[in-house]
């Protein structure tokens, strides 16, 4: 507790004694700018994420959020997850399971990162075992980004399948902002390092960054999760060893070159992580620890052919790899070693879109998409199970073709729809039980779901003036079976699953009814179908995991979020979700959804002291939450896996001073939940040990001294 006072009292020696001086380089973007610029200018502001082209936010058929680098730097956000931490209608949940922190949207958790598609300058971030976007495959330090781009709502008519509710694409190489820097930080069991080159030489235009962190994890008493801690003590969990300390460890290192020339263009990323987690229970010793790399090449080529048509084509190469440690002990089979399980894939993704305008009042993209799965592989040994196991196929294809027309028949009006046909070709799954051993068996089986996806969208824009806008809108998106939900599927015995669908309607108003007020407000009702949910259990020495479509779910629900600027030099932002669940399932219809809040609460205040000076309060709120029902409990009488977490409420604060004795450093000073609250995540499927839900973060304070260049 006294070091993060000294921190505070440190960084605000430096505010005080800082003399005033102008910043050292024109090209950094300092916060103030952004105080400058009116609400009306905001909506003016392009994005790419939601067409694949430039668009005003104000044209393009969705709600979006925008983060800039001045958003990142004057709230002081630690890593890419708190950002998103801070995005309306976004919430999270830990339970200290295989992906750490996953995010709900619009009151849907499915418990894996499959929600969300996630780009990094518009290269999909997505692996091809498990079609997930796990946030530790791309640590993107946060020195390094130059804008968020959050669009809300179905994308898979542009990006295909896993694109849910929405899309996020991450920039790291805008042409307006080359800024380069050097930063470190330090904190209460937390540290990490940044640097980025980012300029231009001609023609060409280029940006690299790396990055470093190291989390030592959290340090809570398993005994405050827990109602029976008896239930763990086969798990080697005893009175010495009540504590998640040492076993929660995170670390990652991040490298990423991006680079433009005379049309072509090309995106270099290699991340590895290395994560400690609770698989099933808490570990016995160090923690079960989770590596991970990937690496992704994406090459580019843009060619205008006329003022009318513009060309683009792109391919991209990914490689994933994990390995999984396991750290976990069972009574049935005392001493055993737990095993490992590892897995990866390779993949080709090709595609060439064009960019049309047809006439005066009508623009078309149109595009056509090839993925070429190379390689999937998932392979286990768990001698704490009695188990060795292999599944592998060959290669996967899937091919797609799409358009998005925006047609203006009226000055005041645009009608954006699209339409995408999407195949996934089928495959056979071979799946190996005790493989090279005389006990060994092979179960082949297919995935033969192998229909053309219609996914269409629809969307009516009306501009009654410059500050008054109104979006009706439609779309539906798809998440597909992953190879490792089909081959858990070929081991039971059990059939295909099919294809995962959310259809949504929204509609969203925009109004600045003054320069220093603006206001959007949407209500929207979502259907999901078709659900995949895994059921797991671990028990008597035993591993059963298999997965289901587990039924239908509609929620209809609201959002509102006020940004107001009542001085010069303050800026205020306020953003309230509600949102209400119902499962259709047959036998769920009186039981309330889990792991959906009510409502979802966001606060920012920023305030500039100087043209150097800043300070930011950041707030969330997230309602009350229930756990899974599972009909197996109580003599299939049906009950909760876990207790009811209370709704809480977390503070943050930043302090951030620029130019440094006019030399271009600066510092920065952020905590997060600085009220130190004890508060809950619902405990999931796979960690139903903690019955009491897994505690959040406690205050975490970090410094950060950097410089721009």
């Amino acid at each position: 507790m006294k070091s993060w006072k000294m921190l505070l009292l440190v960084g605000l020696a430096v505010a005080i004694c800082s003399p005033n001086a102008p910043a050292a380089d024109n090209r950094s973007i300092v916060p103030a700018d952004i105080l400058k610029m009116s609400f009306e200018e905001m909506m003016n502001i392009k994005i790419t994420t939601a067409g694949k082209k430039e668009e005003r936010v104000a044209d393009i058929p969705a709600s979006a959020v925008i983060i800039t680098r001045n958003d990142i730097e004057k709230y002081g956000y630690m890593n890419l997850e708190e950002i998103l931490e801070n995005v309306p209608g976004m919430f999270v949940i830990d339970d200290y399971a295989g992906y750490r922190k996953t995010f709900g949207v619009r009151g849907f958790y499915s418990g894996y990162p499959r929600n969300i598609i996630f780009l990094i300058n518009g290269v999909a971030q997505t692996e091809s075992l498990f079609d997930y976007n796990v946030m530790s495959n791309f640590k993107i330090p946060v020195e390094a980004i130059d804008r968020i781009e959050v669009v809300r709502g179905p994308m898979s008519v542009l990006y295909g399948q896993g694109a849910f509710f929405g899309a996020i694409n991450i920039i790291t190489n805008s042409p307006e902002d080359n800024t380069s820097l050097v930063a470190g930080s330090l904190g209460n069991g937390r540290g990490k390092g940044a640097a980025k080159i980012a300029g231009a030489q001609g023609d060409l235009h280029y940006s690299l960054s790396a990055g470093l962190a190291k989390d030592d994890g959290p340090n809570h008493k398993l005994s405050k999760m827990v109602s029976d801690m008896a239930g763990l003590r086969p798990w080697g969990i005893n009175g010495t060893n009540d504590t998640t300390a040492g076993r929660l460890e995170r670390d990652s290192g991040n490298f990423l070159f991006s680079g433009e020339y005379k049309g072509f263009s090309t995106d270099l990323m290699f991340n590895r992580s290395s994560d400690e987690v609770f698989i099933f229970k808490p570990s016995v010793t160090e923690g079960s620890t989770y590596r991970r790399e990937m690496a992704i090449v994406s090459l580019g080529y843009e060619h205008r052919v006329s003022d009318d048509v513009r060309l683009t084509g792109k391919m991209t190469y990914h490689d994933f790899n994990f390995n999984l440690d396991w750290d976990v002990a069972s009574s049935a089979f005392p001493g055993a070693e737990a095993g490992e399980t590892r897995g990866g894939s390779n993949y080709f993704e090709y595609e060439l879109d064009a960019f049309l305008n047809l006439a005066e009042n009508l623009e078309m993209t149109t595009g056509a998409y090839y993925k070429y799965t190379v390689d999937t592989r998932f392979s286990g040994d768990l001698p704490i199970f009695g188990l060795s196991e292999k599944a592998t196929t060959d290669e996967i294809d899937l091919w797609a073709v799409f358009f998005q027309a925006n047609y203006r028949p009226w000055e005041k009006v645009r009608l954006v729809t699209g339409l995408r046909l999407e195949q996934q070709l089928g495959y056979e799954i071979h799946y190996d039980r005790n493989p090279g051993s005389a006990a060994s068996s092979r179960t082949t089986g297919s995935y033969d779901e192998d229909k053309v996806e219609v996914i269409p969208s629809f969307a009516t824009i009306y501009s009654f003036d410059d500050t008054n806008v109104l979006k009706l809108l439609y779309g539906k998106a798809i998440a597909r079976a992953s190879f490792f939900q089909n081959g858990d599927q070929v081991k039971e015995n059990l059939p295909n699953l099919e294809t995962e669908e959310v259809h949504t309607y929204e509609a969203n108003y925009i109004t600045t009814p003054s320069s220093n007020v603006t206001v959007n407000f949407s209500l929207f009702h979502n259907i999901l179908d078709n659900l995949i949910v895994r059921t797991v259990s671990a028990e008597a020495g035993s591993l059963t995991t298999h997965f289901t479509n587990g039924g239908k779910l509609v929620t209809n629900g609201a959002e509102l979020t006020i940004q107001v600027r009542p001085m010069a030099r303050l800026v205020a932002e306020l953003s309230l979700t509600y949102q209400d669940t119902e499962d259709r399932r047959d036998g769920f219809k009186d039981i309330e959804v889990a792991y959906s809040p009510h409502f979802l609460g966001y606060a920012k205040m920023a305030y500039q002291f100087t043209d150097r000076i800043s300070f930011a309060l950041t707030g969330t709120y997230v309602d009350e939450m229930q756990t899974e029902w599972d009909v197996r409990l109580n003599d299939f009488a049906g009950g909760r896996v876990g207790e009811e977490v209370d709704g809480y409420y977390l503070l943050g604060a930043n302090l951030r001073v620029d130019d440094l004795f006019g030399t271009g450093c600066y510092f920065n000073l952020r905590g997060s939940n600085i009220l130190d609250e004890e508060y809950r995540y619902p405990t999931y499927i796979n960690n139903t040990w903690a019955d009491r839900g897994t505690l959040g973060e406690p205050l975490q304070v970090l410094a950060t001294l950097g410089m721009k260049f």
